[in-house]
């Protein structure tokens, strides 16, 4: 820390006005002068925690100096940690609600003010207040590093119910459904654009493993792996195997029939699959439908037709019937095309 206190000073002693060039901070992903960094430098040393003695001074100083400093929400940030883990209660009680007026929609600033709540154990009042506020700011996008504060504050209080509430299995539950989602979100944008191949299918792995027995998991992943011509790994993951442990379930059926006939691939499987569907539900249009799908792939327009107009018959709406007669046309059009 000696030195590079050393070569912040001599900067200042270099250019004390700021007027020799710029730098972009890639971290705080702003860009300053040398001078001001120098001097941010130099005021938040003090907060660091190999210091015996942490002095907040400077950098107040620092930001009164630069109101409109760039590297504001940085500054703040260390004197918020500064003031939740380190000051005294006086100094944090006098800090904090300040703090949080000049940064009113600034979560991690709730989140620190909580835990020196905690700390003191005190006042409750204001921690029951600032929970509830946390949750609704980030309700849309739950941090599970917030949840955790306010369940500690819970702890404290001795209310399990909002513990659990807050903090609970199916919060956890909640977030790892939305990671997967996330992560074959990511894998299906990169493979469809020829990129970060191998990361995306590594993602589509993963998010099957959190997600073992979700059917959608499964078809999105053997997507991901179609898209980056791995047809052997998409069907270890949405193949035969998954269709014999899934082959009771009607809408399983119709789901895989209809994704591997989009695909072009397997289709010999998604016939058995339609056709298994139509046998077990003869009088509902949709089983109809995807046998109609598969076979339309498979160039068998006559049994195609067939098939959709049985699937017309037994559709319950007119929104259905003419989805199907449309379809009907399509399969006659590709009929005539392939005799020429």
């Amino acid at each position: 820390m000696k030195k590079s206190s050393e070569f912040y000073k001599a900067v200042l002693a270099l250019d004390p006005r700021g007027q020799t060039g710029t730098a972009k901070l890639e971290y705080e992903k702003v860009e300053v002068t040398y001078t001001e960094y120098a001097e941010y430098a130099l005021a938040t040393e003090g907060l660091s925690g190999s210091s015996d003695k942490p002095d907040p001074a400077p950098v107040h100083a620092f930001l009164k100096k630069y109101p409109e400093t760039k590297l504001a929400k940085e500054a703040n940030r260390q004197l918020g940690y500064f003031y939740s883990n380190r000051a005294t209660k006086a100094e944090a009680a006098a800090f904090f609600p300040e703090y949080a007026a000049r940064f009113p929609n600034d979560p991690d600033i709730l989140n620190s003010w909580l835990s020196r709540i905690i700390r003191d154990k005190e006042p409750l009042e204001k921690g029951a207040e600032l929970a509830i506020k946390l949750k609704n700011m980030t309700e849309s996008n739950p941090v599970p590093a917030y949840h955790e504060t306010m369940a500690q504050f819970y702890a404290l209080k001795g209310d399990k119910a909002g513990m659990e509430e807050i903090y609970g299995k199916d919060f956890m539950n909640d977030r790892v459904s939305g990671l997967a989602y996330d992560l074959l979100d990511y894998a299906n944008f990169w493979v469809a654009r020829d990129g970060h191949a191998e990361s995306a299918m590594a993602m589509a792995e993963l998010a099957l493993k959190m997600k073992p027995d979700q059917a959608y998991m499964a078809q999105q992943a053997a997507a991901v792996f179609v898209k980056a011509g791995q047809d052997s790994k998409a069907l270890d993951i949405f193949g035969p195997a998954w269709l014999q442990k899934n082959s009771d379930n009607p809408i399983m059926l119709s789901n895989y029939a209809t994704f591997w006939a989009g695909q072009g691939k397997n289709l010999d499987d998604a016939l058995a699959a339609a056709r298994k569907l139509a046998e077990r539900q003869p009088g509902k249009s949709y089983a109809w439908r995807t046998l109609a799908t598969v076979l339309a792939k498979m160039k068998s327009y006559d049994e195609a037709l067939a098939a959709a107009q049985k699937a017309l018959d037994l559709a319950d709406n007119e929104r259905s019937k003419e989805f199907l007669r449309k379809s009907m046309e399509r399969i006659k059009e590709a009929k005539e095309k392939d005799k020429k």
